[in-house]
């Protein structure tokens, strides 16, 4: 079922009939299509909220087979975050979890939403409430390369309230990133947003304005920020595997003008920022921007 937020945009947007349709798809079992999928990735993207409410958005690595499919509602990440991640630290006050299984290559993508929990030398577990997956619209395709480690290992970490010149540039060159946002009675979700370089506008060092481009019609994000804009955003540097990861609000901007909307947008986001944490990666992971792309 859609939650009250959901059910909202779905009225404003229009897209009412398309939603209902599409609600089917949404499964609370991992079928073995999807468990397939699973277990040959090497990333997923994470969604928590803190016992302060505040939302962050990150991820996980691991060689294929790090996600181990136990039963067909329980799934285990063998992975863990940086020592300065905030998404361990959340999940012990809040087992609420979003969860964002994305293939760069063959431009595949599932979500999976539920409780997780972590446990010492084991990883994250985690109880599946919804799966579903996501059409390849939007995903830059990528090539993984590594050098022989596919681990995120910490070689520092710095948080901020204000954006530097060279972040502001990061994020003004990104074409994908993140959002992690908490929905009715704190369930979590993790989502993709992608663009052609520079679909995100920074209007000030904690100000960034982003595009809604057609999707699924469910509004999943869009509907978690109606009723709550505490929001994480995530932007991964895939040339070193850094991780840019900002915390804050985001709120729907249904007036704009459609003339000054980007090709193909239907409305644009705010969100603006509280804080946010960098985590330099010790050993790169580089995944190589594809020629081969079908936007």
């Amino acid at each position: 079922m859609y939650h009250a937020g959901e059910l909202a945009v779905q009225r404003l947007a229009g897209e009412e009939l398309l939603a209902e349709r599409n609600r089917a798809s949404i499964k609370q079992v991992i079928s073995k299509g999807a468990s397939a999928f699973l277990q040959s990735q090497t990333i997923v993207i994470v969604s928590t909220a803190g016992e302060d409410g505040k939302v962050w958005c990150s991820y996980l690595t691991g060689e294929p087979g790090f996600i181990k499919v136990m039963a067909e509602s329980e799934l285990l990440i063998a992975s863990s975050c940086p020592e300065s991640d905030p998404v361990g630290k959340n999940l012990q006050s809040n087992p609420a979890v979003g969860l964002l299984f994305i293939d760069f290559n063959r431009r595949i993508r599932l979500r999976i939403n539920g409780r997780g929990a972590i446990h010492s030398g084991r990883g994250l577990s985690v109880q599946t409430e919804q799966v579903y997956g996501n059409c390849p619209k939007y995903i830059q395709k990528r090539l993984l390369q590594t050098s022989g480690s596919y681990h995120r290992l910490e070689k520092q970490a710095y948080r901020s309230s204000k954006l530097s010149p060279q972040q502001q540039e990061w994020i003004r060159r990104a074409d994908t990133f993140f959002i992690g946002s908490s929905g009715q009675e704190g369930s979590m979700d993790a989502s993709h947003r992608g663009g052609p370089a520079g679909f995100v506008q920074i209007t000030d060092r904690g100000t960034l304005m982003f595009p809604d481009y057609f999707g699924n019609s469910m509004f999943n994000t869009l509907g978690n920020i109606h009723l709550n804009p505490n929001t994480g955003l995530l932007f991964i540097d895939f040339k070193a595997g850094h991780s840019l990861q900002l915390t804050g609000r985001s709120y729907i901007i249904w007036n704009e003008d459609q003339a000054s909307l980007p090709p193909g947008a239907e409305r644009m986001v705010r969100f603006e920022m509280d804080e946010f944490l960098t985590i330099e990666n010790e050993t790169p992971i580089n995944w190589v921007l594809s020629g081969d792309q079908n936007i």
